[in-house]
């Protein structure tokens, strides 16, 4: 090719024809510009390419983050709802003795001074951040949702996780200077230990102040794992990831079956209507705002998203399909049957 436009420069050039060979020669550089337009194109495309596999793969690293976070959510709500049920038994049942010396006792032993740290990840969504720049459109909205999780919702976790920990260091420092039976080798048959908690006010005092501060802490981390949960959904349809293996993700147009009016025979007036949303069930009771559920990775249990101490699961009895939903609050529990 080279040697063919050289021919033509000479054939020109020989023939005097020199209007032609300038004309010649600016189309042959404007040959060039385009060819080396075309190869920067070319070029920026494979970088572009390669950039936005980057962020793919950082994508996928923040899955991995988000995935840990929403089982460790998981599992502290449904910790939560344990320690909520035992406080409530301390502040308002007549426990005995027994209830104590038991050998299935040791979570109520410890229901002002059990905790664990939500601790959230971040490594790879800072590494997403530090390539901000280069994130392609398609990710905006996710941007959005993760915002929210780690620069919203996640300093108010942090705070929640080191005031409830204060709290339990607290009650633990009080025990250990002030009651002699925290030093013994066995509390479980400690008459004063157990007249302790059945008896003292500063106790029952220590236990609705743990019980406020833990149901605070659950709130944030219920609204920290609605977003995640959001986050994962749209990175995971953007990858063209399958989410069908993952307990989490509710399908909640499938619970259509769930709505409908619900009635408790003993409570006339306390009518329960569920009804579907796209991203969650409706609870709406009498003189109440409609209050969204949220699946606890299971079909039949859900917690509210909004601040009340409750939560529920649907029940759908054998033989008949009849379907009930049981509100739990501390330790008590309320059912509800479907009206046909």
């Amino acid at each position: 090719m080279i040697k063919f436009f050289r021919k033509i420069r000479q054939n020109l050039l020989t023939k005097n024809k020199i209007g032609k060979y300038l004309l010649y020669a600016i189309g042959e550089i404007i040959l060039v510009i385009i060819g080396i337009l075309i190869a920067l194109n070319l070029n920026q495309r494979s970088e572009q390419k390669k950039a936005e596999a980057k962020i793919d793969a950082i994508f996928e690293d923040v899955l991995v983050e988000l995935e840990n976070d929403i089982n460790q959510s998981t599992e502290m709500i449904s910790s939560y709802r344990i320690t909520d049920s035992l406080s409530s038994l301390v502040l308002n049942t007549n426990l005995t003795y027994d209830d104590y010396e038991n050998e299935g006792s040791t979570l109520l032993w410890r229901v002002a001074t059990s905790f664990s740290n939500f601790d959230t990840s971040n490594k790879a969504y800072n590494l997403l951040m530090s390539n901000i720049d280069a994130i392609p459109d398609k990710y905006n909205k996710t941007l959005g949702v993760l915002d929210t999780l780690h620069n919203r919702l996640k300093p108010h976790i942090e705070i929640y996780n080191n005031m409830v920990w204060d709290l339990v260091k607290k009650n633990l420092d009080d025990f250990e200077q002030n009651y002699d039976w925290y030093n013994e080798p066995n509390y479980k048959i400690s008459k004063a230990a157990i007249d302790y908690r059945l008896n003292n006010y500063k106790y029952k005092n220590k236990v609705k102040r743990f019980k406020g501060e833990a149901f605070t802490h659950q709130v944030f981390i219920g609204w920290y794992r609605f977003f995640a949960i959001k986050a994962y959904e749209e990175i995971a349809s953007i990858l063209h990831k399958s989410t069908d293996s993952l307990k989490f993700i509710i399908d909640y147009k499938a619970l259509v079956e769930y709505e409908g009016d619900y009635v408790n025979d003993s409570l006339p007036d306390a009518k329960i209507n569920i009804s579907l949303k796209e991203e969650f069930l409706l609870l709406k009771s009498k003189g109440e705002e409609g209050n969204p559920l949220l699946g606890l990775s299971s079909k039949q249990v859900f917690f509210p998203i909004n601040p009340k101490n409750r939560y529920y699961r649907f029940n759908k009895i054998s033989g008949t399909g009849a379907i009930t939903l049981t509100e739990y609050e501390g330790h008590e529990a309320t059912t509800y049957r479907k009206e046909d």
